[in-house]
């Protein structure tokens, strides 16, 4: 008899009631990295897996929204469910006009599956070169082929801090709009790094989401100020804002929505890039109607 996976512990749940924010963030703000988790009964998992997540479904997450004024978000596909994005999938439908989503797919998706996936609101498929999967990337590129006529772009997990020349791997002009989760997990002290080059000519975007995932500090992540700016400053008009809720693999506490919000104060005492990162550049990446 083969031995039966056991599963990873599960990690800490986020905070049922979502402190608010001390500052409101702009209207219109998009959060463009947050994750969805239903009953695992309905959404089985995948034993791969390397954590456990607690059901955080689109209903909880609408009470962080209301707490730090969230109006729009994108919900990524988490590794958990590996190529299996129904959870994703129903909660764009539950969520409507508002939401968007990045999916992860495997080579024999079919045709009319991603034109339906695209109506529902899926804008690209994610590439996670941090924990094993069982896609790579000319599998990927494949369907972003595929989905050309509708724009679709490359979403790379990444973690520049054990693999600084990881991004080689993508070439020096992608042939797609790329998008880099959670600051390419730069370390703290970086200032200069093809990563801000690459956004300096145009060739991707950057997500400021997880600060926990890429701070040696406690919250607020001091150390992270400088290294934002140094972000920002390559190429304002690509940098975007995710919470990475519900903050999974964590097992000492979850951060509070309210503080994480509070951060692009911090980084951005100026209320007119606060709005251009927050409003202005993922209304333009994922195709919202108006930037607010």
């Amino acid at each position: 008899m083969s031995a039966i996976p056991i599963a990873p512990p599960d990690c800490d749940p986020p905070p049922k009631d979502p402190a608010p924010a001390t500052h409101r963030l702009p209207r219109g703000t998009c959060d463009a990295h947050f994750h969805v988790f239903g009953p695992q009964q309905r959404y089985p998992m995948d034993p791969r897996r390397n954590y456990t997540p607690h059901q955080s479904t689109l209903d909880d997450y609408r009470r962080v929204m209301q707490a730090v004024g969230i109006e729009r978000g994108v919900i990524v596909q988490p590794s958990v469910y590996g190529t299996d994005n129904r959870a994703t999938l129903d909660a764009l439908r539950q969520g409507g006009a508002a939401f968007r989503a990045i999916a992860v797919l495997g080579a024999d998706v079919g045709d009319d599956e991603l034109e339906q996936m695209n109506r529902l609101g899926v804008r690209g498929v994610r590439l996670n070169l941090v924990n094993p999967q069982m896609v790579g990337l000319a599998d990927t590129l494949s369907i972003l082929r595929r989905m050309r006529h509708h724009g679709w772009h490359l979403q790379v997990h990444i973690d520049l801090g054990r693999n600084p020349d990881a991004l080689d791997a993508l070439g020096d002009a992608p042939e797609f709009p790329v998008v880099i989760d959670h600051m390419g997990k730069l370390p703290p002290a970086t200032r200069r790094h093809d990563l801000m080059a690459r956004l300096a000519a145009g060739a991707c975007w950057v997500k400021l989401s997880a600060p926990y995932r890429v701070s040696a500090q406690p919250s607020p992540h001091a150390d992270l100020t400088a290294l934002v700016r140094a972000l920002a400053d390559a190429n304002a008009e690509r940098v975007l804002w995710g919470s990475d809720w519900p903050h999974t693999e964590l097992h000492h506490g979850t951060p509070s929505a309210g503080a994480l919000a509070d951060l692009l104060h911090d980084w951005f005492p100026d209320e007119t890039m606060r709005r251009q990162v927050c409003v202005v550049n993922p209304a333009r990446l994922y195709g919202f109607l108006e930037a607010a």
